[in-house]
């Protein structure tokens, strides 16, 4: 009888803390403009910047699954904040263990649809530099660290990657 009365009062609890009906658990997602200027960590409706839906595909979707991929959701580092780079959205890291030579960065489409990564180790001319990543495989290398501001993105890269390949 004991266990009879321990359900009851356990089913009688769940009942009262159900989440109401009306209550609606997965609201959308922000729109990507607003975090221009904001870091990855700030949240905007409870959503960080590397935890948006539309974020995380677009870095699964630009490079290999693998530690370069993986770098790009590390917090722990120098960031910058998020700049508006024509109909694009950009953030670089560092790992200011390394003196910033380890250094990374995320170029993504405003609309979320299309994105690059940048992840570098060090600059040595024709032998290393920063790599492109895009539709899931290394686009191309360029011997200079990830940009770290707009005009160095425009100059290098154009309007990659909604548009063509630069160079």
């Amino acid at each position: 009888m004991r266990i009879i009365s321990i359900l009851s009062a356990l089913l009688s609890l769940a009942l009262l803390t159900t989440v109401p009906a009306s209550a609606n658990p997965k609201q959308a997602a922000p729109d990507l403009g607003a975090y221009v200027g904001k870091y990855v960590f700030d949240k905007v409706q409870g959503v960080g910047f590397l935890d948006h839906p539309a974020v995380r595909a677009a870095i699964e979707a630009a490079a290999p699954a693998g530690s370069v991929r993986d770098q790009m959701y590390v917090t722990d580092a120098v960031t910058t904040p998020v700049i508006k780079v024509g109909q694009r959205l950009y953030v670089r890291s560092y790992d200011a263990a390394s003196g910033g030579d380890v250094n990374w960065g995320i170029l993504i489409a405003i609309d979320g649809s299309k994105a690059a990564l940048c992840y570098s180790e060090g600059v040595e001319q024709d032998v290393r530099g920063a790599d492109w990543y895009a539709e899931g495989e290394k686009a191309f290398t360029l011997f200079l660290m990830c940009p770290s501001e707009a005009g160095e993105i425009e100059e290098t890269l154009g309007d990659w990657p909604i548009g063509a390949i630069p160079g």
